[in-house]
């Protein structure tokens, strides 16, 4: 063609971008530096990037979520920025991603075309939310439906999404059942279809609000590749020459511009992916441009220009330097190099330093600035720059101070510093995950915790581990003071998950800094987020024009009538349609029929434009001040309305607000379509009080859809409009959007999958670092070496001390001793290895004091506006009751069951605590009187110290650790730093186990959140009404801008810092309304330099009324009676009196009505609250608020105010609950906006410098003169205010004139007014008059015959509340004797004591006069003599003593003898040591009563010192051997190995370098040589020039043998002194030691063939050979073999294995169930891989038990009296043999297996002795003599204390074959063979025979069970049974055919179904 297009119509370039139909891909470095295209080659993006952020997605998350979240990703230390979430982007289908869990989230029904839910049922709505109730598709807890593919993005669903609002778009998008990937790819290929995808995409990035949500679809987006794959559908566009086609095109042109500018501005490096589509772009633009004029307009042209301007800069943003030089700069003087929108609002590493340039510029008072830019960049920096400045200015102090240390101390000023500072455990918390800090408390004694500004929520704390040299940042989240005072606070970390999960185990300095970055972060986002035309009012706000128009909506209808009738008749009750009522979603329709009266009239039909129309002042019930305020505020759009104090603010803006909710039909139209647009009216207010009384107003005329935000409300009747009850009420009618509602539930299912598993691990960790844990417990991370030097050195500590046992329990941990902190210190002490305290610090005295009165810090103010929806979020219970509906068959709601997990591993913990510190102020346990024992005193003093070593971050390390061969003599010191390493290990243990979950939880409460503020926007949609404090429209920003406001109402906006305003001002705002006071309280900027150098002090308010906006100040004041309000005329002058304050009674008991005491005392100044106190005017105010309190006021009347926090907590101390309780305390910021019948006002400031702080701001003094209403009292140094202040000295020198000034306080009697008053100068003198009259008494007569003893008092005159404290007097017994008790009480019994005879013992006692003596308890000493023959210890009328404690000798049956306890003679073994030779030739250590008389010895707990394998000298205890722990020594001419000596070396891949002239080995440097060895002389010659005396190829000796002939001829093996011996130098040796060579080839080939696995050692010093070339093949085949060797001992899988198979088919045969568990428990809770040695342990254990039951079970054979008392020792002893068994051990030495193996045959032949006896008595037979007497010695050698040893077996088993032959056990009395014959003979299957009770046999025929009774024919006993059940006296006699249990019996039964039953 003559254009150049191809046949299909194509022109070249569009031919270019594309190729086979596939979309193509640019490559970004075809790009120069301005973004134009050189050339574009195709390209596919690589599969294995696809799917997963790259370099830039991280950044774009940095950058995004410093806009939304705060700086999370940021590394300090390093300056990168780095994100590890990536597995959670781009919709994977997996349990961690977005893929469907089972329909958990759709569980209710169908939605209407705007979202809604509507209902449930339909099988439409079933199969779309999965309801629950379906047949195969139930999944989840919900029971809903699986889908198993998402819904499909079509035409359709896009075309009604793109009518949706942002939020909503983004949250469905992101759903992962939408298919939004999947739509993706098939709009590529539809035009149509991507046209409206890019609508669609353009609106959701304009969404602010759901940053999480929006972040998975840009993952998506890029994943998909979407700019890539869409650039042939925009270079279609140059093939179009049709004119109403081109222009479609706008529209998608536009949209892409929108989402690349939206994308560059949320994630700033995102601009590397538009380089394609943006090239694509530009040509497309230029060529629609070039052939139409009707497609580009200006607009479109202008966004894309900005956007290419914008990516631009992003893209040189980081060539950019900052110069070095900071420059002082003033108004729009040198503009800053940097866009204010793309500074990181935390800190940065240049923000900390001291000389950086923040290029701040005033905020100007008066003039216009230069643009929005101008304006916003001054605000941003300002306000940024107060939060940064204080944390510098203090961390820089701080690094002064430690760099100055030992010089004069100086103090920090703008941080508090916190050291020691640790991280302890996770916590989930509502704020996402939060940690767990512990911090040393040791230098906090003085805190106080309940009333301190330390820690309070919401304060940004500072980590450094480096002296800040970098840091991490955290808010403080919860706030607990008892956790405080243990040094626990939970903070929120502001970086990412996998930076915070490094910091554990480290130690931090933490500084704090008071500014509450919650708010400054959203503020400072806010104003990053605003762009041109964002912000409304900019002609007043930037370009400061004073003309003011009427509101937009008015000027779209200039001829607009307003109805004011509901001014007139103010007990209206507005009515309106209620969107937000019971029935959500059913506009509950108002009756808007009013009865109006006919005086009203005048204000039914005004134009509201015009004033000639308005109705007069006085119909309105105003004046003529608020008459002008109302018609400002209603006809103008810009309103500030000043209100002096009294003159009614609030009354004003209600006023105002009933008028525009009354006309609210008005305001509430689209600006374009005029159509109804239902917008709420925004009230924003500073503070929590002043919004509770403003919207209480409200609803007292309005009954519409009001909302309270935020959960800090104290007002009961705005509960009910409470947000968390409407999101309750939402939730249970369905109203919450589908994809909103289906993003929470995602989000909070996957928060409580973790939630449980995090928690229950913070718990276990909780407890590890603040309680002291169990030696068994910590065991494993101990180590087996350590564990038994601590337990084996305690035994032998019991040993040397027996007299200690009686204090160690059975329990008793070992480690609470080791650490000195159990009962036994003193022997410790007496050991001499308590070393020093390490300077104890005093504990703060706990004990009760009286309760006092609640003050109001600025702390409370703070916290109250600070936490915004403490409530709010607690969202739990109605979740679970979702579950409940949706899964009723479920008991316990999920939380329920997650707080149960947790207790139970708490709980579970708990059993591993060995010392809980709390306790330890408890009186120790076994501690009797006269014994070691410890004062209260000195028990706080150990605890406070446990707890500081507890904190401490000093940890001993692994190699210090392993150099530790004593546990017991280590310094304490050491021991807690030990301590601290094995806690700090399992610690990581349990942190390990939670991993990424902290993560996912982490991911999942984010979403959550932003599911709430969607829920939120959704909630404030629907209202009329909303209010909300600046914090929380800080919070709020994002939705608000959303939402879009028409009219604000700010009350209290001179308090509000600029920048809290603007951002809550939306484009939609037409109206805004600004209630204040500039003369009051101002805005108070954190640096008072900001405020006083850059004016960040002066509000909006204050600055546009400086700029000439029209200002209403209201004139009327209703509050002050005339004397207070004069005061207020030095303020205001124009201030008047309403009538209604002239009629206020005079204030009982003083002579004036307002009055300042003068005085001349000083203050004090408090460090810690940086503040200030004056002791003398506390006392003096208390002591006037309490006459105040006598002359009967209520306590509600009164309010003592004071400018200082230091002050308020000295008033505090002195105003007990109970005196004062209902009497408010506070500081007089508190107070702004309220009022009290009286004012008692302290002033503080008294010193000799005059300084007067805070009162020379004539704001605060402003508020303090005028908040009473009654009556006002002061104190204070007056004559130094007069001095210091203009204001101060007008009001001083008008009080003195009017005799209103004074030394002293002017008092009267109420009840003698005629007499002379009293002069109060000093606290004391208001004693004068003690009960509030005067000082004479009472006297007034009583019902009861006495005289009042009060004081001249005003309450209670008719003395009905009188309390008579007199005497009573009265005769109350026979006796004669009076009540003692006072004149108001009842008298009671006698108890007046006399002597009378007791009647159980005779004594005589003093008894009560009323006590029966026979109830007395006799206090004389028992002289009873108790069982064992000692006195009673007891009084006579208590119980005998039960353990008699007097000591005696005790003889045991060993012979040993020793002094115990009396009580303790049938217990106490014997303590005298063993001392036998055991088997490792070493001493036993154990005691004769533990080693059971030398039968069953202790382990050996010597040291071992036997000679590894690899050489080594074992350091372990004996019979121990583990793997040799020492560093190998292997080492060759190539490298050494690096692994401890037990493990497996990694061999030597080398080649040999074992080479000379004549031989070379060629193989590896690991395998034996395969050369021989060279023989020949070396050649070479030594330094000294003589001939080198080694060999060929080998290195050279360094001796020489003429210059050393001494060493070298040194006879060894004697050829070394021939002329012709040649030498071997050994490299190993450190002396280098030279051995002759024949005489070494020997030895080295000695013991080859001898099957020795040893290393050889040097002749001469013993070292082992290993380096040498000349017998690498020896040495390389012993250390193969040595490998061999470890290898079979550490790897061999399959014998472990083996071994733990046949442990558990052990384990379930035990008869025990005890046993079973405790077997179970050990097997499981060792840890991987099982330890060899402790599996043999635990076989060999349970074998033994295994014995020993049927040994057991073989002694109940035996029976008779004559055998009783022997049956039972046996008996016992086997018990004791059975828990000798029992003891967990990791070994069981060869010493302990013999030692039980012969205990079980000296018991077998103990009984078989006894049943021969036995049998002769059976069969009437007599012993003879002789045999009687080897019974007699067999016996005594099976009872004896000796070990049953050959001698004495072969002795026993003698007397056994006689007493065999004379009285065989067999009944039968037949042989083995005749007894096998007879077996044989009957032909019965096993388990047939029995025994009857004489012992004679018998067998039972058919099916073996007994079920007839018959009599045996040798004895005639009863034998048999009946209903196949075995009579008791008969017994099954297995013996006889080797069966193992009857043929009719429950084993054989279930043998026959082939179970497997265990028993």
């Amino acid at each position: 063609m003559a254009d150049g297009r191809d046949r299909d119509g194509r022109r070249p370039e569009a031919r270019r971008g594309m190729r086979a139909g596939r979309p193509l891909v640019f490559d970004r470095d075809d790009w120069d530096d301005e973004g134009e295209g050189q050339n574009l080659p195709p390209r596919r993006e690589p599969r294995e990037n696809r799917g997963r952020y790259d370099r830039y997605d991280r950044d774009d998350r940095r950058h995004y979520d410093d806009r939304g979240r705060g700086d999370r990703d940021h590394d300090d230390r390093g300056g990168r920025w780095r994100d590890d979430r990536d597995d959670r982007g781009g919709g994977r289908d997996d349990r961690r991603g977005y893929g469907n869990r089972d329909g958990r989230d759709q569980r209710f029904g169908g939605r209407n075309d705007r979202g809604m839910f509507v209902g449930r049922g339909g099988q439409g709505d079933r199969e779309r939310f999965g309801e629950r109730g379906g047949n195969n598709n139930r999944g989840g807890r919900g029971g809903g439906g699986r889908r198993d593919k998402p819904l499909v993005v079509g035409f359709k669903f896009l075309e009604n999404l793109q009518q949706r609002e942002p939020p909503d778009i983004v949250l469905t998008l992101s759903n992962p059942n939408t298919g939004f990937r999947e739509g993706l790819l098939q709009c590529v290929e539809k035009p149509e279809m991507l046209r409206l995808m890019l609508h669609v995409l353009a609106k959701a990035f304009t969404c602010n609000s759901t940053p999480e949500q929006l972040l998975r679809v840009y993952v998506i987006i890029k994943e998909c590749q979407f700019f890539d794959t869409s650039m042939a559908y925009f270079l279609e566009m140059q093939n179009e020459d049709r004119i109403y086609a081109q222009k479609s095109f706008r529209q998608p042109i536009k949209d892409m511009i929108t989402i690349m500018e939206e994308l560059a501005q949320k994630y700033p490096t995102s601009v590397t992916q538009f380089v394609g589509i943006h090239a694509v772009l530009k040509m497309v633009i230029d060529d629609l441009r070039e052939n139409s004029d009707d497609v580009i307009d200006d607009e479109l042209l202008k966004g894309f220009r900005e956007f290419t301007e914008h990516r631009d800069r992003l893209i040189k943003r980081g060539t950019r330097r900052r110069e070095d030089t900071a420059r002082h700069r003033q108004d729009d003087v040198d503009e800053p190099p940097d866009d204010f929108r793309e500074i990181q609002i935390f800190p940065q590493t240049a923000d900390m330093q001291p000389n950086d340039d923040r290029y701040l510029r005033v905020n100007k008072i008066e003039g216009h600035y230069n643009d929005l830019d101008h304006y916003l960049d001054v605000q941003f920096r300002l306000l940024r720059e107060d939060f940064v400045a204080p944390l510098r200015e203090g961390v820089s102090d701080y690094i002064q101070v430690m760099q100055e240390r030992g010089k004069k101390k100086r103090k920090i000023q703008d941080v508090r510093i916190y050291n020691n500072v640790r991280l302890i455990a996770p916590d989930c918390g509502e704020s996402g995950l939060c940690h767990v800090l512990q911090f040393d408390v040791s230098g906090f004694s003085h805190v106080r915790w309940n009333s301190t500004k330390r820690l309070i929520y919401g304060s940004l704390v500072c980590l450094s581990p480096d002296n800040f040299a970098s840091f991490f940042f955290a808010t403080v989240v919860n706030r607990e003071p008892k956790q405080l005072m243990k040094g626990l606070v939970n903070v929120r970390f502001e970086h990412d998950y996998q930076t915070v999960r490094h910091l554990f185990g480290q130690v931090f300095t933490m500084a704090e800094t008071t500014a509450y970055f919650e708010s400054y972060r959203h503020v400072l986002t806010g104003l990053q987020r605003t762009r041109q035309g964002d912000l409304p009012f900019e002609r007043y706000i930037i370009q400061c024009e004073s003309r003011v128009r009427s509101p937009a909506y008015l000027q779209r209808a200039p001829d607009t009538s307003y109805d004011l009738r509901p001014l007139v008749d103010e007990d209206i009750i507005l009515k309106d349609d209620r969107r937000l009522g019971e029935n959500i979603g059913e506009i509950e329709a108002a009756d808007a029929h009013y009865q109006f009266t006919d005086r009203s009239d005048p204000a039914k039909d005004i134009k509201v434009l015009e004033r000639s129309t308005w109705p007069p002042a006085d119909l309105l019930h105003l004046d003529d001040s608020q008459y002008k305020a109302i018609h400002t505020a209603l006809t103008k759009e810009f309103v500030i309305t000043q209100g002096p104090p009294g003159t009614g603010k609030t009354y004003i803006g209600l006023k105002i607000v009933k008028a525009l909710l009354h006309n609210k039909e008005v305001w509430s139209r689209h600006p374009e379509t005029g159509a109804k647009d239902l917008r709420p009216m925004l009230i924003v207010c500073y503070t929590n009080h002043a919004l509770d009384q403003f919207l209480e107003g409200i609803v007292q005329f309005y009954k519409g859809d009001v909302l309270r935000i935020g959960g800090r409300s104290t007002s009961d009747v705005l509960k009910e409009y409470n947000l968390y009850n409407f999101r309750q009420r939402f939730r249970h009618a369905q109203k919450i959007p589908v994809a909103i509602f289906q993003g929470r539930r995602e989000a909070k299912n996957e928060m409580d999958a973790v939630t449980a598993e995090i928690n229950k691990v913070s718990a276990k960790i909780q407890i590890a670092t603040t309680c002291i844990l169990r030696e068994d417990f910590l065991q494993p991370f101990m180590g087996q070496e350590h564990f038994l030097l601590l337990t084996q050195q305690f035994d032998m500590l019991m040993q040397v001390y027996p007299e200690a046992r009686q204090f160690v329990g059975k329990n008793h941990s070992i480690i609470v001793e080791w650490l000195e902190l159990g009962n036994l210190s003193p022997i410790v002490e007496m050991e001499g290895n308590l070393a020093p305290e390490i300077g104890a610090q005093e504990i703060p005295n706990d004990e009760e004091q009286d309760e006092l009165i609640d003050v109001e810090d600025e702390l409370d103010a703070i916290q109250a506006n600070r936490q915004i929806d403490a409530g709010d979020d607690e969202d739990a219970d109605m979740d679970d009751l979702f579950d409940e509906i949706i899964n009723a068959d479920h008991e316990l709601t999920r939380k329920e069951l997650n707080e149960i997990r947790v207790r139970l591993a708490v709980s579970e913990q708990q059993k591993a605590v060995a010392l809980s510190v709390e306790r330890m102020g408890d009186k120790p346990k076994h501690v009797q009187e006269g014994e070691w024992q410890t004062t209260k005193q000195q028990r706080k003093k150990l605890k406070q110290k446990v707890l500081r070593n507890l904190a401490s971050g000093d940890k001993m390390t692994e190699e210090e650790a392993q150099r530790i061969t004593d546990m017991w003599r280590l310094a304490i010191k050491d021991k807690w730093r030990l301590y601290r390493m094995w806690v700090q290990k399992y610690c990581d243990y349990l942190m390990t186990q939670i991993g990424a979950k902290q993560e996912e939880f982490e991911a999942a409460a984010g979403r959550y959140r932003e599911a709430l503020m969607q829920e939120d926007k959704e909630i404030m949609r629907h209202s009329t009404i909303i209010g909300m404090t600046t914090t929380g429209a800080a919070r709020y920003q994002a939705i608000l801008q959303e939402i879009g406001p028409r009219i604000i109402v700010v009350e209290e906006a001179a308090e509000v810092l600029e920048a809290h305003i603007v951002t809550t001002l939306s484009r939609g705002c037409e109206h805004l309304i600004l209630i204040g006071d500039h003369k009051q309280l101002k805005p108070n900027p954190t640096v008072y330099k900001l405020a006083t150098d850059y004016s960040l002090d002066v509000s909006l308010f204050e600055r546009m009324i400086k700029n000439g906006i029209k200002c209403d100040c209201l004139e009327l004041q209703h509050r002050m009676r005339p004397e207070i309000a004069e005061l207020m005329h030095h303020i205001y002058t124009s201030l008047k009196d309403h009538d209604d304050v002239k009629q206020y009674a005079n204030i009982q008991g003083i002579s004036k009505n307002i009055f300042f005491v003068d005085h001349k005392n000083e203050e004090t100044h408090d460090e810690d609250l940086r503040s200030h106190s004056n002791r003398y005017e506390a006392e003096y105010i208390v002591a006037l608020c309490k006459y105040l309190l006598l002359q009967g006021y209520k306590p509600t009347q009164i309010t003592v105010l004071t400018l200082y926090s230091g002050q308020l907590f000295c008033l505090r101390e002195m105003m007990p609950k109970e005196d004062f309780d209902g009497v408010r305390v506070t500081v007089v910021d508190n107070y702004q906006g309220e009022e009290n019948d009286i004012i008692l006002l302290s002033l503080v400031r008294s010193n000799e410098e005059g300084n007067i702080g805070f009162l020379k701001i004539e704001n605060r003094v402003c508020v303090a003169l005028s908040r009473a209403k009654k009556g006002f009292f002061a104190i204070g140094n007056f004559e130094l205010l007069r001095d210091r202040s203009k204001l101060w000295n007008e009001v001083v020198i008008d009080m003195k004139t009017k005799g209103r000034l004074g030394d002293g306080l002017v008092l009267y009697c109420q009840n003698h007014p005629d007499e002379d008053g009293l002069v109060a100068r000093q606290p004391g003198d208001f004693l004068k008059a003690p009960e509030g009259g005067c000082n004479k008494k009472c006297n007034y007569r009583l019902d009861c015959g006495h005289v009042c003893e009060m004081y001249c008092h005003v309450i209670d005159q008719e003395h009905k509340e009188y309390i008579c404290r007199k005497r009573c007097g009265k005769v109350i017994c026979q006796n004669g004797h009076r009540c003692r008790k006072i004149c108001d009480q009842k008298c009671g019994p006698c108890l007046e004591k006399i002597a009378k005879k007791i009647p159980r013992c005779g004594h005589i006692q003093q008894v009560p006069c009323s006590m029966n003596a026979s109830e007395f308890e006799c206090k004389e000493e028992c002289k009873d003599t108790l069982p064992c023959g000692h006195k009673c210890q007891s009084k006579c009328g208590m119980a005998h003593t039960e353990y008699c404690n007097v000591t005696v000798e005790n003889t045991w049956p060993c012979g040993h003898k020793g002094n115990i306890k009396c009580y303790q003679r049938y217990e106490a073994a014997c303590p005298k040591p063993c001392d036998a030779i055991l088997g490792c030739e070493h001493r036993c250590q154990g005691t004769c009563g533990k080693c059971f008389q030398g039968r069953l010895h202790m382990p050996c707990k010597n040291d071992c010192i036997r000679i590894l394998v690899c050489g080594h000298e074992c350091s372990d205890t004996c019979n121990q051997c583990p793997p040799c722990k020492r560093k190998c020594e292997n080492r060759c001419q190539h490298s050494k190995c690096n692994k401890r000596c037990g493990e497996l070396c990694v061999p030597c891949m080398e080649l040999c370098t074992w080479r000379c002239e004549h031989y070379r080995c060629e193989r590896l440097c690991s395998e034996p040589c395969d050369r021989p060895r060279c023989d020949q002389p070396c050649r070479k010659v030594l330094p000294c020039n003589h001939q080198c005396i080694g060999l060929c190829g080998e290195p050279c000796p360094t001796d020489c043998r003429i210059c050393d002939k001494q060493k070298v001829t040194e006879l060894l093996f004697g050829e070394e002194d021939e002329p012709w011996a040649k030498f071997v130098l050994l490299e190993d040796c450190k002396l280098r030691c030279i051995i002759e060579s024949n005489a070494m080839d020997r030895y080295m080939d000695m013991g080859e063939d001898r099957g020795e696995i040893k290393l050889k050692d040097c002749p001469k010093c013993k070292t082992p050979i290993r380096k040498s070339n000349r017998y690498r093949k020896i040495i390389n085949k012993t250390l193969q073999d040595i490998e061999a060797v470890k290898r079979n001992v550490l790897v061999n899988k399959d014998r472990i294995t083996k071994m733990e198979t046949e442990l558990k088919d052990v384990i379930a045969e035990e008869t025990s169930a005890g046993i079973r568990l405790s077997m179970k428990r050990r097997l499981n809770a060792m840890h991987e891989p099982k330890a060899e040695n402790e599996l043999a342990a635990m076989l060999n254990q349970m074998m033994l038990l295994k014995h020993l039951t049927k040994v057991e079970e073989n002694w109940k054979e035996l029976h008779g009296i004559a055998f009783a008392q022997d049956k039972a020792k046996a008996v016992k002893f086997l018990d004791q043999f059975r828990e000798w068994i029992l003891v967990e051990r990791t070994i069981m030495t060869p010493q302990e297996t013999n030692d039980a193996e012969l205990e079980l045959a000296r018991s077998k032949a103990h009984l078989k002795l006894l049943l021969h006896q036995q049998k002769a008595r059976e069969l009437g037979k007599t012993i003879d003599h002789k045999l009687k007497v080897k019974i007699t010695e067999a016996e005594t050698l099976v009872t004896g204390s000796k070990k049953y040893e050959e001698r004495i077996r072969i002795t026993v088993e003698k007397c056994l074959a006689e007493l065999k032959e004379a009285f065989p056990l067999s009944a039968l009395g037949i042989s083995d063979d005749e007894r096998l014959m007879i077996v044989k003979a009957m032909a019965l299957p096993q388990g047939h025979w029995f025994r009857c009770p004489k012992g004679h046999v018998y067998a039972i025929a058919d099916c073996g069970g007994a079920t007839v009774e018959g009599q045996c024919p040798e004895c005639g006993s009863t034998i048999g049974g009946s209903g196949h059940r075995l009579r008791d006296d008969n017994r099954f006699f297995g013996e006889m055919d080797g069966a193992q249990h009857p043929a009719w019996s429950e084993q054989a039964n279930l043998g026959n179904y082939g179970f497997d039953a265990q028993f």
